[in-house]
Formats: structure tokens, sequence, C-alpha cells
């Protein structure tokens, strides 16, 4: 039991010896880079452009819902106020047009707002092709420099903006752990 201790602890240094090692080394050596989304984006005007369309785009849908909604409450008050004085069918009436209003509302909020809504769409048509000139950026980088695998520091959790399939070990994962094809 203390060997295979005294091994794991033997290993984890070796690691970290050879993580020192790689920290070392001069960027232009390594086999990754790293890059700032945030930076880059906020230095492309056609990024400022893009999100300036989007966010007054979100504004007059928000003032679109925001209308039916004000609109749907005026009903209901109303509606509070004169009920003792409705007969069930006008009350039933009432109800209707309160609930067909709130309903207009949220049709509108999913349409627009929802997963594959009209913002969602917008910002794939101003967004992603920006996106994709930096990837292409960083691709035509990692392939001059060498760099195997480039990471977006912005993120907070080092998400892998570029790899070069070269550096994907899935395979040689499956063969130690026998499912070699």
């Amino acid at each position: 039991m203390k060997t295979n201790k005294m091994l794991m602890v033997m290993m984890s240094l070796l690691l970290m010896v050879s993580s020192f090692t790689t920290k070392a080394q001069t960027a232009e050596s390594a086999n990754y880079a790293l890059i700032d989304m945030q930076y880059l984006l906020g230095e492309i005007p056609e990024y400022k452009t893009a999100t300036k369309t989007i966010e007054d785009q979100s504004k007059k849908w928000t003032a679109e819902i925001q209308k039916l909604q004000d609109q749907a409450r005026d009903l209901y008050l109303e509606y509070q106020k004169e009920l003792e004085t409705m007969s069930a069918s006008e009350r039933v009436n009432r109800e209707t047009a309160i609930v067909a209003v709130e309903d207009r509302a949220v049709e509108l909020q999913q349409k627009y707002f929802g997963s594959e809504g009209e913002m969602m769409k917008l910002q794939e048509k101003l967004i992603k092709p920006i996106q994709d000139k930096i990837y292409e950026a960083v691709k035509l980088i990692s392939a001059r420099r060498g760099y195997l695998i480039v990471f977006d520091r912005a993120s907070g959790m080092g998400t892998i903006v570029y790899a070069d399939p070269m550096a994907d070990i899935s395979n040689d994962v499956l063969a130690v752990l026998g499912y070699s094809k």
C-alpha cells in the first residue's frame, strides 16, 4: 500500500517538474498559445457596431413585450374594479381577452428571445462572421508558429479556440484502455 502511495507521490513530483520545465520555455517554442477574446473583440470596430445593433434591437423587442404586459396588467386592474357589476359571460369574455394579451406577450418573448429566436439569429448573422475571421487568423498563426492548441484566457475556463488534430490523443487513450481500432 505504501509503495503505491510512494509511486503516486513520485509521479506527481515528476509531473510538477515537467510542468515547470514547460513553463520555462519561451512562447516561441511552446506548443500552445493564449489569446484574449474579449480584448480582440473590443478592438474590432465591426464587433462594436454589431453589438450596438443587437442591443438596440433587443431594446425595441423588450419594449414591445413590455407594452403587451402593461396592457394585460391594465386590463386586469380594470377587470378587478368592474368584477362585481359584470355578468358571468362578461367575466369570461374579459378573462379571455386578458389571457390572450398575456399569451401574445409570451409568444413574442419566445419569438424574439427564445433559444431559436430572432435574437439568436441576429447574433449568428452579425457576430459569427467576426468570430470566424478571428478563428481563421488564429489557425493561420498556429500553422506558421507550430502551435497545437490555442486557449482563450478571457473565458476563465481555458476554452480551446483552436486545436491541431495532431494534438488529439484520443485514439492513443483508447489503445491504452484496450479499445484500439
